[in-house]
């Protein structure tokens, strides 16, 4: 970033409900040092996930209690969730904020950080050139395996489950798990369950998927998914993990009616955690309360199942997030910007401007294209 002096990287203590976990870890805030930024850390943003405060001020970073010290300093503040009101009056111009924001539904979040000027690049927007979402996989992946590994105490019988035991035993009828999405978290959730021994049903939606997957998980019942299909399992399963892709708009994928077709007590993992979404009676639960029923079916929609395995989660977010950042940290803005197309991809703000028109759609403002953000970078883009 253009400036006399080193840029400031900020790594803020989140302070979303229940999340646990810390976007840079003290080797990255060693690196940064090393090569000439300041670093900002705020007390016990680490601490959750197992990284003290003597760890970043031994790696060269300078602490400060509040957030309303890092913010001043920052120019690159280095998160893990989106922007929640008690920070929209933290934020100004020309700083940029590197974190998961999942923009669409947050329309508020949106308007203050086009509002404030800042830069927001949204880890999940970014897309390599195969179209995939590098900086999402880590914690898709996560999220599919610790829905199974969460399912395995809701469904305890101290827990009102079904009283099963996810760890296959001699003389004991295997857990049947029904997944619902073949992606990054579908498939994780299947190659775990599969482990511990339970029988799965995975469902995807695209046809020319199935061979693929069968031939991969051999051990599992690969089905093309329809509501016929979703209906024929529903009896025969224990645990429900959604993993599908949905938005405001789309068909529900388990509706209300169909709850009647499960077994009592068995539990419905959403993954995907949109209210009233692809599971028609989701709506959020938190790490504190995170079961609720529904016509006598248990219902899981906490949005950051990582965060249970902050330590873990925290290791593999940065991992992934930290060639950017640091790249954040050492080049002029605009021209990385230009130059590189995976962080323009994740652009969702630009100095007063939203960047996408589908975003701009959803929010029903003017919008500008990604297209138009390289053509205001000077000079020519490079892939």
């Amino acid at each position: 970033m253009p400036s006399s002096q080193p840029t400031c990287v900020g790594i803020p203590k989140e302070i979303k409900e229940g999340e646990c976990r810390v976007a840079g870890l003290p080797q990255h805030v060693h690196r940064l040092v090393e090569a000439g930024t300041r670093v900002v850390v705020q007390r016990s943003a680490g601490a959750r996930a197992g990284y003290d405060d003597d760890a970043y001020r031994a790696a060269g970073a300078e602490l400060v209690d509040a957030a309303e010290g890092l913010y001043e300093q920052a120019d690159v503040v280095w998160k893990v969730k989106e922007i929640l009101p008690a920070e929209y009056g933290l934020l100004r111009r020309g700083q940029v904020i590197y974190t998961y924001l999942h923009a669409a539904p947050r329309p508020e979040m949106t308007e203050v950080l086009r509002a404030a000027g800042c830069i927001a690049i949204a880890y999940e927007e970014m897309l390599d050139g195969e179209g995939r979402r590098p900086l999402l996989a880590p914690m898709s992946r996560m999220a599919g395996a610790g829905a199974v590994a969460v399912s395995a105490q809701l469904c305890q019988t101290r827990h009102g489950g079904c009283g099963k035991l996810l760890f296959h035993t001699e003389g004991t009828e295997a857990m049947t798990y029904l997944v619902l999405g073949a992606g990054v978290a579908g498939q994780a959730a299947a190659r775990a369950a599969l482990g511990a021994g339970a029988r799965v049903f995975l469902l995807e939606v695209i046809e020319s998927k199935l061979e693929g997957l069968r031939a991969r998980f051999a051990g599992a019942d690969v089905v093309l998914s329809d509501a016929d299909a979703i209906r024929r399992l529903a009896p025969q399963s224990d645990v429900f993990v959604n993993c599908t892709y949905w938005m405001p708009g789309d068909p529900h994928v388990i509706t209300r009616d169909m709850l009647s077709l499960m077994q009592p007590r068995s539990l419905i993992m959403d993954v995907a955690a949109d209210p009233k979404g692809a599971v028609e009676t989701s709506e959020t639960t938190t790490h504190d309360e995170p079961v609720r029923e529904v016509d006598g079916i248990l219902h899981y929609c906490v949005p950051n199942i990582p965060a249970l395995f902050a330590r873990s989660a925290s290791q593999a977010l940065s991992a992934v997030t930290w060639p950017y950042l640091q790249r954040l940290a050492a080049e002029e803005l605009d021209g990385l910007l230009r130059d590189s197309a995976i962080l323009r991809s994740g652009v969702v703000t630009w100095r007063g401007h939203v960047v996408g028109e589908p975003l701009g759609r959803m929010h029903h403002v003017t919008a500008i294209s990604h297209d138009d953000l390289l053509a205001r970078l000077d000079g020519p883009a490079v892939p």
